[in-house]
């Protein structure tokens, strides 16, 4: 895949992990920019986010950071991108960093960078796009997660690059070959932000281990750490199929790419009578992302957007 100009990179916004992570965020934005190739990524100066877009600028790439002007995210946009832009939602956005992109590469991060690579994922298992997807699996933190997706039944796997650092990324993809599929021109991308938000007050459980539904969960998950819904979700785990999913979970707060309180955002039970009891239960979490999880601005100054009435 020799035609490569343009990169999105999915990865967190957490600026409390460790130093490892964030020098592969400053480095994938070296090679970017010394291979004269272009980033698409979400528009934060926050965390890991903000140090790609710095790399990527310093070693003289075009960044493009793309901006949901209605979520907190727009409390944190990078002040010297060569392009901003505001969309209205969280779906908009990633609709609108996919469709810009040529590759997808997922660097370490949290339920919103889960969320993109599932969505990746899904719409390759429906045929809706030829781009590679390659995970950046820094000291194992994508193990559990990519264990996990190896079980599920509609995994594509030839859209799915790993690997173990940053300088396999530009020669994976250019050996890489993309399936022998006719894309058409006008794509209409399915997505489920509009169903989750629809139902409020219902419970979201989550039964069956495949791809479509682990994105569903992620989507949930993304939208309730920002405060967007408050409904309760659920995993059944009656055969011990999110096991793997649950360790990626523990990993990520570990690391600090999640906070405890998203570890409260759902729960787990091993039969429908239980789960059902425990979703009963389940109380509102909020969540602080300036303290909890953003930490400290990469940049010397960052815009906020303020909407005017």
């Amino acid at each position: 895949m020799n035609n490569i100009k343009s990169l999105a990179v999915y990865l967190g916004s957490s600026g409390l992990c460790r130093d490892v992570f964030k020098e592969t965020a400053r480095k994938t934005g070296q090679i970017i920019g010394e291979s004269n190739r272009e980033l698409v990524y979400g528009g934060m100066d926050a965390g890991l986010m903000g140090i790609v877009a710095s790399s990527s600028l310093e070693y003289g790439a075009h960044v493009t950071g793309i901006i949901p002007k209605s979520l907190k995210d727009s409390e944190r946009v990078h002040p010297n991108l060569n392009e901003t832009i505001l969309v209205p939602d969280l779906w908009e956005r990633k609709r609108l960093m996919f469709q810009r992109a040529d590759v997808v590469i997922v660097l370490p991060g949290g339920f919103g960078t889960i969320d993109e690579a599932l969505e990746a994922l899904y719409w390759a298992n429906l045929s809706l796009h030829k781009k590679p997807i390659v995970f950046v699996n820094i000291e194992g933190y994508w193990d559990h997660l990519i264990e996990f997706l190896k079980t599920l039944p509609d995994m594509p796997y030839n859209y799915y690059i790993e690997v173990s650092n940053t300088e396999q990324i530009i020669p994976k993809l250019e050996s890489w070959k993309a399936p022998s599929i006719i894309i058409k021109s006008e794509i209409n991308y399915p997505h489920f932000e509009d169903d989750i938000l629809r139902q409020d007050n219902k419970d979201l459980i989550i039964d069956n281990a495949n791809i479509k539904n682990t994105y569903i969960l992620a989507t949930a998950l993304g939208l309730k750490q920002l405060g967007k819904h408050n409904r309760p979700i659920g995993l059944l785990n009656d055969k011990g199929q999110f096991d793997l999913f649950l360790k990626w979970v523990r990993t990520a707060q570990n690391e600090h790419f999640i906070t405890p309180k998203c570890t409260r955002l759902f729960s787990v039970a091993g039969s429908m009578e239980t789960l059902e009891e425990v979703l009963n239960t389940q109380k509102e979490t909020k969540i602080d992302l300036h303290e909890e999880k953003w930490g400290p601005s990469e940049t010397e100054t960052h815009i906020e957007i303020v909407e005017k009435n």
